[in-house]
């Protein structure tokens, strides 16, 4: 008998609306009083007509081919898996109900997980931008350049091969939705680093989570208006059902649970009365809205018929984002141990792959994704030399000899590169270097929690682990790494130069001291400030100031390439306001606002030059948010 025909998942006619809007998902299982949404339209990169005769030619193919022959998967035929990669930001260990925190509800991810081969011990970075890079060019981070969160450190290299540049040379597909936080301009860009379809923010966090501007893979800015984390679902959701002549590589980057905490109201209500702080409620209310969007994702995917050949990995960057439940673990976001870096992680294989459902306790790591992506798309052969990680697929395959002796390491950075504080895990035990002379070792079969430092008592193991972490932090060293200048030459259009990208000089600060994505510049004066730059011809740009100016009177403000070739510009006052945003507790973070704008014309910037400044006279009151250059 012959096997039934395949059921065509989406209407010729649903396919070329599809490339207006991102399709109906189905309805979550809970309500969670969203924010109504409004539709995001995209660029089409074909005519109509094009896209219409493509659009009917697969879906007649697909209604028309035969399903998966009987006793085999998806996995084992020569169809290439999509891969669909989740991540979720400032999520610990312990936020989540299969983790043993009763006070949150996250049955998606719970279902997710317990379905997939689930890692118990996986490891990423403290922070969120060197988890990235690692996640993406399967190496530890100061080998890619990206060793902290802003003013630039967060940029990885353009040098770097990226899972998405080798996926994507291979015939794949490759889309990024959410927050991208490994360089903010050209090439360093998401699209510079091998995603073809981008909708986010390029900065280590967003400023209001239901309005403002996202950017596109045209680093074109893209009004939206409501819950953001339903509007990255339901791109990314567009941009894996839009096609299907090619294998896709998503990446789903969801902003959440990182601060500023705002939630919808139901959540929000539901978590206050349990007798959660206004910050913890608002924390768990956030990383249920996300669960229910992943959920929503999945069933969608799985009723388009889509799921059946899709490898899916769900983990997080780093661990909670404050003082909460994380088990017995000890350390948060921000710190090298176990509560700082150890994460949930799964990956779920297409169709019955006996790895699915399995508990894995052998540790592994961020830097492991890149090579078993490339071995589960069967391009193993791509995967580049001498990498950090190593694939995964002999563990999903019952084989777990080759990760006996296996070492992960993780480094903490600020602004330059430094071997302490860091750390080190092998099978049982941890070592922590937190200082010059601070050493201490813990057995994590019998002291999960570390309570008790065995550096010193177990017949040299101490000092063993010690040399081993400090001859492999000297091969990662980067002591004359710096942050990349700016490269006008690269980018395809405007060149914005933020406040938190550049350098403050002499009496010019932060408005909120460390100089965190969208912050500003306030009082500046005669020193001012300086963004790095790259430039490989001369070029008249226009620059555009966005600025705040207090008082009644104008002032004076120079831009210059650095060379000598300065020109002036006349500020008018103008008093700016903070916008009202939807926060359940005060942030750390600064406030947007609205921002008053001058045009300096043609401002030729040499060739050569390794500087743009603005500087204004030594009075307080003149702040600046970023400045746009236009060709």
């Amino acid at each position: 008998m012959p096997a039934p025909a395949r059921r065509c998942p989406i209407s010729p006619r649903q396919s070329v609306q599809a490339r207006g809007r991102p399709p109906t998902l189905p309805k979550m299982k809970k309500s969670a009083d969203l924010v109504r949404v409004n539709s995001l339209n995209r660029i089409p990169k074909m005519s109509t007509y094009r896209f219409l005769v493509l659009a009917l030619f697969l879906a007649t193919l697909a209604c028309t081919t035969e399903s998966t022959p009987p006793g085999t998967t998806a996995a084992t035929t020569t169809t290439p898996p999509n891969i669909l990669f989740v991540l979720t930001d400032d999520q610990g260990y312990g936020d989540l109900s299969l983790h043993g925190n009763d006070s949150l509800d996250t049955p998606n991810m719970d279902a997710f997980l317990r379905s997939a081969a689930r890692f118990d011990r996986f490891y990423v970075s403290p922070v969120c931008a060197p988890t990235r890079a690692s996640f993406l060019s399967g190496q530890y981070a100061p080998r890619t350049g990206a060793i902290f969160v802003t003013r630039r450190r967060e940029t990885m290299s353009d040098s770097i091969q990226t899972v998405a540049e080798l996926l994507r040379d291979a015939g794949y597909r490759t889309g990024l939705f959410g927050k991208w936080h490994n360089g903010a301009t050209f090439p360093y860009h998401p699209t510079g680093q091998g995603f073809s379809d981008f909708l986010g923010f390029t900065l280590g966090h967003f400023n209001d989570y239901y309005r403002g501007e996202l950017q596109n893979e045209w680093d074109q800015l893209v009004p939206f208006s409501g819950d953001l984390t339903k509007i990255l679902t339901d791109t990314a959701a567009h941009f894996m059902l839009r096609e299907t002549e090619q294998p896709f590589f998503c990446m789903l980057t969801y902003q959440a649970p990182h601060t500023p905490v705002q939630a919808p109201d139901s959540l929000w209500r539901k978590y206050q009365q349990r007798g959660l702080s206004d910050y913890n409620a608002g924390i768990y209310a956030m990383i249920e809205n996300v669960d229910a969007q992943f959920g929503r994702l999945l069933d969608s995917l799985e009723a388009a018929g889509v799921l059946d050949n899709t490898v899916v990995v769900f983990s997080t960057d780093n661990g909670p984002n404050g003082d909460r439940y994380n088990r017995n673990l000890r350390g948060r976001k921000g710190q090298i141990d176990e509560g700082g870096v150890r994460v949930p992680f799964g990956i779920r294989l297409p169709g019955d792959h006996p790895a699915n459902g399995k508990l894995l306790e052998t540790p592994a790591a961020h830097i492991d994704l890149l090579p078993t992506l490339l071995d589960l798309a069967g391009q193993g052969a791509r995967t580049p030399k001498n990498l950090d990680g190593k694939s995964l697929v002999p563990l999903l395959e019952g084989d777990p000899s080759g990760f006996d002796d296996r070492y992960i390491y993780t480094f903490l950075q600020g602004y330059n590169f430094s071997p302490y504080p860091g750390s080190m895990r092998n099978q049982e035990y941890l070592y922590v270097r937190r200082g010059a002379d601070e050493h201490e070792l813990y057995d994590l079969h019998e002291d999960e929690g570390q309570q008790k430092n065995l550096f010193g008592q177990r017949d040299g193991l101490g000092r063993e682990m010690a040399d081993r972490y400090a001859a492999f932090a000297a091969t990662v060293a980067r002591p004359d790494l710096v942050a990349p200048p700016i490269d006008l030459g690269a980018a395809p259009g405007p060149i914005r130069l933020l406040a938190h990208e550049g350098e403050p000089r002499g009496k010019t600060r932060f408005r909120e001291t460390n100089g965190w994505a969208n912050d500003f510049f306030v009082d500046l004066g005669q020193d001012g400030a300086l963004w790095p730059i790259r430039n490989p011809r001369d070029v008249l740009f226009d620059v555009q100031i966005a600025y705040h100016l207090a008082g009644d009177e104008a002032r004076t403000v120079v831009l210059s390439d650095a060379s000598g070739n300065a020109r002036t510009l006349r500020l008018q006052p103008a008093v700016t306001e903070e916008l009202p945003v939807a926060d359940r507790v005060p942030r750390k973070e600064v406030y947007p606002r609205s921002w008053a704008t001058a045009t300096l014309k043609d401002l030729r910037i040499k060739a050569g030059a390794t500087a743009l400044t603005i500087s204004g006279p030594d009075q307080p009151g003149l702040w600046i948010k970023e400045l746009t250059l236009m060709r």
